[in-house]
């Protein structure tokens, strides 16, 4: 798909004028970036309000600045966890990256053929390596999830209700905190809400536990297919596009995987595989469900951002933090 923009500014506005929903966009600005010699800008794109499109960019460097802050005022806890919160939230915005481009080489493959037609479900050497790099972004989410729970404990959590334990995973903040702890702070109330059964936080972790410790996503339900798609675009023709489901129910599967009937799984399994093929699997897409987690996450890392002790900083040079002259490279 092309299209004329009026200018590049209005490119954002025009794709919504189109009811496009991006995910994010890959921005080449020199040479060096397009023969693959540096990496490209990579920006995951949620419109939470005019001006603020890249909150997940905007949020990571804020914590290195709420970083750089801690380690001047020799705060080591704080410095640590900022340090590491931008991080994993730089990461996350990566794996959907690779997963976008997973799907990519999905679909190249596939439209390759004369014969392609949407609503078909089918598997090919692509197929499990998009499903991969699912399990990888949910790994690492889940990662951020739990970096975000440490520092919950530590800077919104009462000091009078911190238990002596030391807590550094959202399982344990929800043990011994949020379930135990009353107050009237709305992050408490996000959180109970977020990580109860059915939550946003408790669904992550479902996912995560699932392909973790009980089965590869691909194997979930016996076998999880590509689907081919046709995704409507206003004003124009429609497009052609690939989904890769993910089971409902990951939780209740992970129950089934290790209750005392796991015996009878095969049979099971096997009949799950044919009616895989006649679409009976509920699903939801694996893109669009890591892209609404992401956002979510963003938006956790945001409240908490707000909640640190120091101030964010940005780090100012002078003469006396250089040891030689400065070079500029054209490129």
């Amino acid at each position: 798909m092309t299209f004329q923009s009026r200018q590049y500014g209005s490119l954002y506005s025009e794709l919504t004028a189109m009811e496009i929903a991006p995910i994010g966009f890959e921005f080449l600005s020199h040479s060096m970036e397009a023969k693959g010699l540096v990496p490209t800008n990579w920006r995951t794109y949620h419109p939470w309000a005019k001006g603020n499109i890249w909150p997940c960019h905007d949020q990571m460097d804020k914590w290195a600045q709420i970083a750089y802050a801690a380690s001047e005022a020799s705060d080591a806890v704080l410095w640590d966890l900022a340090r590491r919160i931008g991080h994993q939230l730089r990461v996350c915005a990566w794996r959907l990256y690779q997963l976008s481009e997973a799907y990519r080489t999905l679909l190249a493959a596939r439209t390759s053929e004369r014969d392609f037609k949407p609503g078909v479900r089918f598997e090919d050497g692509f197929t499990w390596l998009g499903y991969l790099a699912v399990q990888v972004f949910l790994v690492d989410a889940c990662v951020l999830r739990d970096y975000l729970a440490e520092f919950f404990f530590y800077y919104v959590c009462p000091t009078s209700d911190r238990p002596r334990v030391h807590i550094a995973s959202m399982s344990g903040l929800k043990k011994t905190v949020l379930n135990k702890v009353c107050s009237s702070d709305p992050l408490f109330a996000a959180l109970r809400s977020a990580t109860s059964k059915g939550g946003w936080l408790f669904m992550l972790g479902a996912y995560r536990d699932l392909s973790v410790h009980c089965v590869p996503l691909a194997r979930a339900e016996s076998k999880l297919w590509a689907v081919s798609a046709d995704f409507p675009i206003k004003g124009a023709k429609s497009l052609i596009g690939m989904s890769l489901p993910l089971p409902s129910d990951p939780s209740g599967i992970a129950a089934a995987r290790t209750s005392a009937s796991r015996n009878e799984r095969l049979s099971q399994e096997l009949r799950l595989l044919t009616s895989a093929t006649r679409g009976e699997v509920a699903s939801t897409d694996a893109l669009v469900y890591c892209y609404q987690a992401l956002d979510q996450l963003a938006l956790l890392t945001s409240k908490l951002s707000d909640r640190s002790p120091i101030a964010p900083k940005i780090p100012q040079l002078s003469e006396k933090d250089l040891l030689g002259p400065i070079t500029v490279h054209r490129v």
